[in-house]
């Protein structure tokens, strides 16, 4: 006599099986990241509870957020993105010029009070030494 193996889990226990497949989880999940549609509305639709929605929702949401298509840039897309480039790269010359600038007017308030003793640094009413 051939002895038949049962698909048993843990403990002998008769394991349950997942009722729907990945697939509909991911489409369902999907639904509820992009669309606007409630987990109730969806529960409604699809005849799952919306607890099971929501739990979902989270195991797929990385896996989701890591589909997106990217479609090719039109030419004004593109003309857009370099126009930004030149304007980034123009930003930052001028910041480097008035750190520089900056660095500059620090140096001549610190040699004001070091050389000559006039304290630029104090409020603006402060008198300033008779001469």
């Amino acid at each position: 006599m051939e002895m038949v193996k049962s698909s048993k889990g843990r403990k002998g226990q008769k394991g349950r099986q997942p009722s729907h497949e990945v697939s509909f989880k991911r489409r369902v999940a999907k639904e509820y990241l992009e669309g606007d549609r409630s987990t109730t509305q969806l529960s409604a639709m699809f005849n799952v509870p919306h607890q099971t929605i929501s739990r979902w929702a989270k195991q797929f949401s990385c896996e989701l957020a890591e589909e997106v298509i990217n479609f090719p840039m039109t030419e004004q897309e593109q003309k857009d993105i370099e126009l930004l480039k030149k304007q980034n790269e123009a930003l930052k010359k001028k910041l480097e010029y008035e750190q520089m600038k900056n660095f500059a007017l620090e140096t001549m308030v610190d040699l004001a009070k070091s050389e000559l003793g006039i304290d630029l640094r104090k409020n603006s009413g402060a008198k300033q030494p008779k001469e």
